[in-house]
């Protein structure tokens, strides 16, 4: 009788849970948050196309067609980033659904979040049903900014690359050399593939292809998202490698230093970033129906170095102008 009972597992238990971290269904959305989801849209599509535009303002043939000229002919040339911003957030909620089709688990529609810097913060994606295990949790919320990040740093790499092998530059974004110390990862990359691009002063303006640009926005969209904070995918990712308690605790410490951060006054993503999570997704996301099984060292190292890579992105490299 013993055998068997060791052969069926640990006996069931029934949990009571607060009405905060059981699944919100989408019948019981009130007007209310489908109406702010439907306007938080709209206001996404706007700040992306805001960054497609601006990332094109200091291109002479740009400046001058469309604000001495009064010419919006040349408008067309920020599409392609547009809708490469776009498209790297939508891999970012394929890689989701993916992993949760994989697991049967329900996933609410995504809610996009609007940025003035990089054009969208990701989206904001409820789970609609318990995961089955904590390993689940953790395939389901890395997966996401896993493809997204990856996606990025091709984009980033291939940016640079095309950057120094193109003889004209009229239809490329121009930003500020400043751009490139504002990450410290991707002012290594810089070093590395386009080390000239790194002796520029601060200031001057350096045509970038839009790869570079695209890649960019998803780099800092999928690092902020793995930041170990509540029900963003680092808080659902840290909550399955190394147990609630050790979410909670990192949750605390890391909302503290947004805090810091955001006071300081010494990076406008943060600042805005860290205002939408402690207004939205600072609580705790629901728990896998097994809270106990352990997801494997493998999977721990894989988020311990996701994040090592994210803390990089959102660093900035030595002697630039801080942040973005």
């Amino acid at each position: 009788a013993s055998a068997s009972q060791e052969d069926l597992g640990p006996p069931p238990v029934i949990i009571a849970l607060a009405k905060e971290v059981t699944p919100e269904q989408e019948s019981e959305r009130t007007l209310t948050a489908k109406s702010l989801a439907a306007f938080s849209t709209i206001l996404t599509l706007f700040t992306t196309f805001a960054y497609a535009l601006s990332s094109y303002a200091l291109n002479p043939t740009f400046f001058n067609s469309v604000v001495r000229e009064n010419d919006i002919t040349p408008v067309p040339m920020c599409l392609p980033v547009f809708f490469g911003v776009l498209s790297l957030s939508a891999i970012h909620e394929i890689g989701h659904l993916v992993a949760a089709k994989k697991y049967d688990v329900k996933l609410g529609s995504p809610v996009p979040l609007p940025s003035l810097q990089v054009g969208t913060f990701g989206s904001i994606t409820p789970l609609r049903s318990f995961p089955p295990s904590r390993t689940a949790l953790f395939d389901i919320a890395i997966s996401g900014p896993l493809v997204s990040m990856l996606a990025s740093l091709v984009m980033i790499v291939s940016g640079l690359n095309l950057t120094i092998g193109s003889e004209s530059f009229a239809h490329f974004p121009v930003l500020p050399a400043a751009i490139m110390r504002s990450s410290f990862l991707v002012g290594s990359i810089a070093s590395v593939v386009a080390p000239k691009v790194m002796l520029a002063p601060l200031s001057q303006p350096l045509p970038i292809h839009p790869f570079f640009v695209i890649g960019l926005a998803g780099l800092i969209m999928s690092a902020i998202n793995l930041l170990p904070i509540g029900r963003l995918d680092g808080g659902r990712t840290c909550m399955a490698s190394w147990g609630r308690r050790a979410a909670n605790t990192l949750s605390l410490l890391t909302l503290l230093g947004l805090t810091f951060h955001s006071f300081s006054g010494a990076s406008l993503v943060i600042l805005f970033w860290g205002a939408i999570v402690v207004l939205s997704q600072r609580q705790p996301d629901i728990p896998a129906v097994d809270e106990f099984t352990n997801i494997g060292s493998v999977r721990e190292n894989c988020y311990a170095a996701l994040l090592t890579i994210a803390l990089f992105a959102l660093a900035p490299f030595p002697g630039g102008g801080g942040p973005m």
